[in-house]
């Protein structure tokens, strides 16, 4: 019985201790809130809430630099693939007797496939798809071009 009693009194006396323990109520809750949640590191500038690209304020949460842009303004990543796509066409339909089908840009890789209506050996598809390449590289510098010709 007195064993229960000294385990029962050291019990009491914990949760005592463990409920008055927290008296100071910015230490971890005060003036650490913030309108997105709780922050315990307050070592920080008073500017760094006002920065543009910090990706925690919410207006600035959907710009991803690794997404390209999508919208159809002038200058944009979407219009400018585009426009080398449709020049890469350009060149294939003007500039040769092949009539281009797709365009695949790919970071610095841009894939190129065209269509003939008359029958090659490889040989012949080798070379008149190496001629294609040559072109597409003098009118697209920025790119490594791979042609495939293949017959319709």
């Amino acid at each position: 019985m007195k064993r229960m009693m000294f385990a029962l009194f050291f019990t009491v006396l914990f949760m005592i201790a463990a409920a008055c323990g927290n008296v100071n109520q910015e230490s971890e809750y005060g003036m650490h809130n913030d309108d997105g949640g709780t922050r315990f590191i307050d070592n920080r500038n008073p500017h760094m809430d006002n920065d543009p690209n910090n990706v925690t304020s919410g207006e600035n949460m959907n710009q991803n630099p690794n997404l390209p842009n999508l919208t159809n303004s002038e200058g944009t990543t979407s219009t400018t693939i585009g426009v080398f796509e449709d020049k890469a066409r350009e060149v294939v339909n003007e500039y040769s007797h092949f009539k281009a089908d797709e365009v695949w840009i790919n970071g610095e890789q841009m894939w190129v496939t065209a269509h003939t209506k008359n029958e090659m050996t490889a040989e012949q598809t080798d070379k008149e798809e190496a001629k294609l390449k040559k072109k597409l590289e003098r009118a697209l510098p920025r790119y490594n071009v791979n042609v495939k010709i293949t017959e319709r």
